[in-house]
């Protein structure tokens, strides 16, 4: 009977621990995917406010901003910005882990080439922090709000404002790059994540060496994974091409504010 104590202290302990662990992971995990939620303005800046550290300052600085209809745009087009990213770095964090257990590459070629794994999962890595790069230029973006034009014609409007034309031009670079960065990055790795996963999808243990029912339950497992997940970027493919088309709309916008 004593030990009985032990007993149940032992597994509440380990209990908890456990449950510690799972708290860590499904936080790390919520703050690896979050979505801000569209809606009104305010609505945005709260949700804003709990995925980034703001202060008192930034957020009075985004809710006077959002209190104006060219305001409550941009804070909606930033925070678009900031969902897309996030999902590409989800996305490419999620054919990361694909790769490594699930994608063998050399083995389907029959030949052992490790380094050729290793490459794959770290380009996706190397990919995931580009977007979340992109998530942080976004969010510093808001912060910094919509650059103000200066006028077009200075001196009584006799001349024109060389600052006007180079203001113009400033503002449009963040869409050329957006566009650039969906169109000759994200698109093309997406397809090729697909492209690989389809020809190199392999558990990290090969079924066959695994023993019945344990074989086939694994077998079907990791084939209709990374089905779902080749069908998953393929999606992400044709949407990140959306997105630059999007993305250049902008900046063709933008430039129609040129004074020439």
């Amino acid at each position: 009977m004593a030990g009985e104590p032990d007993f149940l202290s032992s597994v509440t302990s380990r209990y908890a621990m456990a449950r510690d662990i799972f708290a860590r992971i499904a936080t790390f995990l919520n703050k690896a995917t979050f979505k801000i939620k569209r809606g009104p303005p305010l609505e945005m800046i709260g949700e804003i406010a709990k995925r980034f550290k703001t202060d008192d300052y930034d957020r009075l600085t985004l809710k006077e901003l959002a209190e104006t209809k060219a305001g409550a745009t941009f804070v909606d087009e930033k925070v678009q910005d900031i969902n897309r990213a996030s999902f590409h770095r989800s996305a490419f964090m999620l054919n990361a882990f694909t790769h490594l257990f699930f994608v063998d590459l050399a083995a389907q070629l029959s030949f052992s080439f490790l380094t050729l794994k290793f490459a794959f999962v770290i380009a996706n890595i190397i990919l995931a922090l580009l977007a979340h790069s992109s998530v942080r230029q976004s969010y510093r973006a808001l912060l910094a709000g919509p650059n103000a034009l200066p006028p077009k014609r200075r001196f009584w409007g006799m001349f024109p404002n060389p600052a006007y034309n180079r203001t113009v031009k400033k503002n449009s670079r963040s869409y050329a790059h957006s566009a650039w960065e969906e169109k000759s990055l994200f698109r093309p790795a997406y397809f090729v994540n697909a492209a690989l996963i389809f020809l190199g999808a392999q558990f990290i243990l090969p079924p066959d060496r695994l023993i019945f029912p344990f074989s086939f339950i694994v077998g079907k497992i990791s084939g209709l994974f990374t089905t779902l997940v080749m069908a998953f970027d393929v999606w992400r493919g044709f949407r990140a091409g959306d997105a630059a088309r999007t993305a250049r709309e902008r900046e063709v916008s933008v430039y129609r504010d040129l004074d020439v």
